[in-house]
């Protein structure tokens, strides 16, 4: 495999142009060309359109692209699990949904140092899509996340549910509660659900979010509301001063763990997953 290819197809469709992309390579506007010719050569298909303005992906490019993307993530895993140094076995390579970083991930990582210390961890915090994309690539071991896609290669087991609790900078009821000063949460398609569901007042507010991150920030400096997971709820209202809105409901996450079910016997990934489902009883 020839990842010089998939580096030029890749830059390209950022700079939608030859010649800046052959600038940004350090090599001429022929070798960028010729990589391109070949890659068409060896698809089978023309991956851009050429002309006036630059080079724009064809219907056909748009659907490499993924591709592109995961071979050449591919590639550098495979160097980092190969480039490991000497008496190591290889590289576990993990991910959480965004908002168990600082409690589910962190003592999940911990234990798989103290269990594994002669295989290196590769840990990522990130979201449902893309950790399924991953393991399915095979660029991901085992992924904990909110919307599991039940495909025949993967195994999906339950594992807990997350609980978010609405809190507030100032003490208040739901009934009471401002629509201006809300933040909408969209964790994830189920959790839009319910919150339609329990909240349909609250649907109509103007400023939504996805990361809870970002909100916790927003309304320690800003003031407001939000549904945040219990844990930071409790610690804003413990050490900040908010406080949990009164008659507002809780809502509860599914969170389940993923990996390929062909992995499914590997001792490694037997030992990760009762682990993970230990702590999370904890």
């Amino acid at each position: 495999m020839n990842i010089e290819l998939i580096e030029t197809f890749l830059n390209i469709t950022e700079t939608r142009n030859f010649n800046r992309s052959a600038e940004r390579l350090n090599i001429t506007q022929s070798t960028v060309s010729s990589r391109i010719r070949t890659l068409e050569q060896g698809l089978g298909t023309q991956l851009f359109e050429r002309g006036r303005t630059g080079a724009e992906l064809t219907a056909e490019g748009r659907r490499f692209e993924s591709y592109a993307r995961n071979i050449r993530l591919s590639w550098n895993l495979a160097r980092q699990d190969l480039g490991m140094p000497e008496g190591y076995d290889g590289v576990l390579r993990v991910a959480a949904q965004v908002s168990h970083r600082e409690s589910l991930l962190h003592h999940w990582v911990v234990w798989l140092r103290q269990e594994f210390p002669k295989t290196g961890i590769h840990v990522e915090a990130d979201y449902s899509k893309s950790m399924i994309d991953d393991l399915i690539f095979g660029n991901l071991d085992i992924g904990v996340l909110y919307t599991p896609q039940y495909l025949p290669d993967l195994e999906i087991q339950p594992l807990l549910d997350e609980t978010f609790i609405m809190v507030s900078s100032e003490q208040t009821g739901i009934d009471d509660l401002k629509l201006e000063s809300y933040i909408r949460m969209g964790y994830s398609p189920h959790f839009i659900t319910r919150h339609v569901e329990l909240l349909p007042r609250l649907q109509h507010a103007p400023l939504s979010m996805g990361l809870y991150s970002l909100a916790e920030d927003f309304i320690k400096s800003k003031g407001g509301s939000c549904y945040l997971p219990a844990p930071v709820a409790q610690q804003l209202i413990t050490e900040e001063g908010f406080f949990a809105v009164s008659g507002a409901p809780e809502i509860k996450q599914p969170v389940y763990i993923a990996y390929l079910v062909r992995n499914r016997h590997k001792p490694e990934i037997r030992k990760a997953v009762k682990a993970l489902q230990l702590i999370a009883i904890e």
